[in-house]
């Protein structure tokens, strides 16, 4: 089966921000009886693309939306990706926290660190990827992330990487990656949309209302009722940022003991071919 997932981020703006991606997950026909509720909404509340930042400001098509339209806009949308779509994941990342725990103390020899975008589209990738193995294995799995951020295209370098590790291991494959607009590719707005309600949700959670998404799991977490989607919201700690290094390295290692068993059985293989010819001298 082929799916493909949607990538967006928000509250990427300033000189430290915390940075929180979101991405969505669908199979091709899922995303075509999503595209219809999509078009419905759209017809209903008067709007062509979902921004955040536009939605957030009230500004653009949204300008002159009161509260309760914004509300309802946002609970059908949760609805929908919810009953419509398999998977959905976020992460969020404290630039603080990245430039301590990530760039700063020890780094590998050779390791190239990925962007404060990268950290973030690598940990949803993952969480993606576990998601489509747990419906079985031969799927192939392509991403669309929108373009704007400028470092968008660190993620073209972080997803060939995955591509060449995943290929070693045979079954499910990655596909292409596409850098788009939402302009261009709609279901990116679902993407923006979750980043943004993810952020307004854990706002609503710190003061006591209830969040936007019920099927929203911890990592780590229970699985919702079947049919629906789990939306994952994963956070880096400092832990799991120094371990991207030390995950790193010992890749690198197995690596060079691959090679080495490589080279060694290659000329294992000339001597006994170096000797069957002297016997048959």
């Amino acid at each position: 089966m082929i799916f493909t997932a949607y990538f967006d981020e928000s509250d990427t703006h300033g000189p430290t921000p915390t940075l929180v991606m979101a991405a969505f997950l669908g199979s091709a026909r899922q995303w075509e009886l999503f595209r219809r509720k999509i078009k419905g909404m759209q017809r209903n509340y008067g709007f062509k693309v979902f921004h955040a930042k536009e939605f957030r400001a009230l500004r653009g098509e949204f300008k002159g939306w009161g509260p309760e339209k914004c509300a309802g806009l946002i609970n059908e949308l949760a609805v929908a990706i919810r009953d419509g779509l398999a998977e959905g994941v976020t992460i969020a990342l404290p630039h603080a926290l990245y430039q301590t725990e990530y760039r700063g103390g020890y780094v590998p020899k050779g390791m190239l660190l990925d962007s404060q975008y990268g950290v973030c589209f690598r940990a949803c990738m993952v969480g993606l990827l576990r998601a489509v193995l747990e419906r079985g294995k031969n799927h192939k799995l392509h991403v669309v992330i929108e373009s704007g951020h400028k470092n968008v295209r660190d993620c073209g370098r972080i997803f060939n990487e995955m591509k060449a590790q995943i290929d070693e291991l045979g079954g499910l494959t990655l596909g292409t990656i596409t850098i788009a607009k939402k302009s261009e590719c709609w279901p990116l707005m679902i993407a923006d949309f979750q980043a943004h309600a993810s952020h307004l949700s854990e706002t609503r959670l710190k003061v006591g209302l209830p969040g936007y998404f019920e099927m929203a799991v911890k990592e780590g977490g229970g699985r919702p009722p079947r049919g629906q989607a789990a939306l994952t919201q994963m956070e880096h700690s400092a832990a799991s940022l120094r371990g991207l290094k030390t995950a790193w390295e010992a890749d690198k290692q197995a690596r060079i003991e691959r090679r080495r068993q490589a080279r060694n059985i290659k000329r294992a293989a000339a001597l006994t071919g170096t000797a069957g010819a002297d016997a048959a001298t």
